[in-house]
């Protein structure tokens, strides 16, 4: 007895191992589509953190670009009012140099004069020191009369005090014009100071110019740089995200949600069937065509909800189906559902069979609020009908 049912039992445990390879290949496939769509999470995650880092860096470099150009206007503005400053103290320095030169010659022609009258004078006094002071002495004593004597007297001596008063004018006024013109040296060097620094200032934002036009066409670069670095991030994230559909479509063939027999209807409570499958004129192109699903009226909001548990792999606006729901069931079975008002579910979300995963609305090309829902059996559009309770 007891040897039978060790056989039995060795016979049970081959049995298990004949019959079920198969499980065991596909719960280790699973395992790797697992570790497969793990890595491509990483590596999404990764990208999606280059992606914001660029986008960031971008509007961070944009900002400092703005306030450059800012700064770089604000400098060519101090320039431009240095230039007009420079131009105006040209203007100032021809006219000082013009006043120089005709106060020169204001000075030059009072010390001619002044050694004039001065020539004159000692020409005066030599003539009465070789003469003698007889001269002066026959000129009154020469008089015919006393009268005669006073008048010839007062000469004399206007004669001699006019000079000394001339002469003593015309040194006073030299002194004065020499004045002027160290006055006018003065004011031309200071004018020229001044030009000097405004040259020097000139220069100076001349440089911080060039400095701030080095710095834009870096930020330039760098913003270049970025916006590569962000477009490439897109590029691999949505070359990831068709990896990632492909995977969970693969995950969805190894695990079969859909075990046969009826699908659980979308909508509950009341609608009625609007347009069912097959051929017929559009109702908005008027064309001929095949429709490839059931519509089911109902009143904007409705919730509607999965025919069967699954993976969402569509879950966005599309152009004829509006707002858009597709689930992958496995066993080659996916269900649509279009023209929602609002979608509640994101793509990879797994969802249970009756979850509600959006609401009625009228998105897309359509003629009023219903639900189109499609059953594709291998991507084939096929009659729901049977599909459904």
């Amino acid at each position: 007895m007891r040897r039978k049912l060790l056989l039995l039992i060795t016979m049970l445990l081959i049995a298990g191992l004949i019959t079920n390879p198969y499980r065991g290949q596909a719960l280790s496939e699973l395992e790797k589509v697992n570790q497969d769509l793990k890595k491509n999470q990483e590596e999404m995650n990764k990208a999606q953190q280059k992606q914001r880092y660029a986008t960031k860096s971008v509007k961070e470099l944009t900002g400092k670009k703005v306030a450059t150009k800012e700064d770089l206007e604000a400098v060519l503005g101090r320039i431009g009012q240095i230039q007009q400053k420079l131009d105006e103290t040209l203007v100032e320095i021809a006219a000082s140099e013009e006043k120089l030169v005709t106060t020169g010659k204001e000075l030059d022609e009072a010390i001619k004069q002044l050694n004039n009258r001065k020539e004159l004078m000692d020409s005066r006094v030599r003539m009465a020191y070789v003469a003698g002071p007889v001269s002066y002495l026959d000129v009154l004593f020469s008089a015919a009369s006393f009268s005669d004597f006073l008048v010839r007297l007062d000469v004399v001596e206007s004669i001699t005090t006019q000079d000394r008063n001339i002469a003593n004018e015309k040194e006073k006024y030299s002194e004065e014009v020499a004045e002027k013109k160290i006055q006018r040296e003065n004011e031309l060097k200071d004018v020229k100071e001044l030009y000097v620094q405004l040259e020097a200032q000139k220069a100076k934002l001349h440089q911080e110019e060039l400095d701030k036009e080095v710095l834009l066409a870096n930020l330039d670069k760098q913003i270049t740089y970025m916006e590569e670095i962000s477009e490439e991030a897109e590029q691999q994230l949505t070359q990831l995200m068709k990896e990632a559909s492909a995977l969970a479509a693969k995950k969805n063939r190894i695990k079969n949600y859909y075990k046969g027999g009826k699908l659980g209807v979308p909508l509950k409570g009341d609608y009625r069937v609007s347009s069912e499958f097959g051929y017929r004129d559009h109702p908005v192109t008027g064309k001929r065509k095949l429709h490839g699903g059931l519509d089911m009226a109902a009143p904007k909001g409705t919730p509607v909800y999965a025919a069967e548990s699954g993976v969402v792999t569509i879950a966005q606006s599309t152009s004829g189906y509006g707002n858009t729901i597709a689930i992958d069931h496995g066993g080659d079975l996916v269900t649509l559902y279009g023209h929602l008002s609002a979608i509640l579910v994101k793509t990879d979300k797994t969802v249970k069979r009756g979850e509600k995963i959006g609401l009625v609305g009228s998105t897309g090309i359509s003629t009023g609020n219903h639900l189109h829902f499609e059953v594709r059996k291998k991507l084939v559009q096929v009659n729901p009908a049977p599909y459904l309770k």
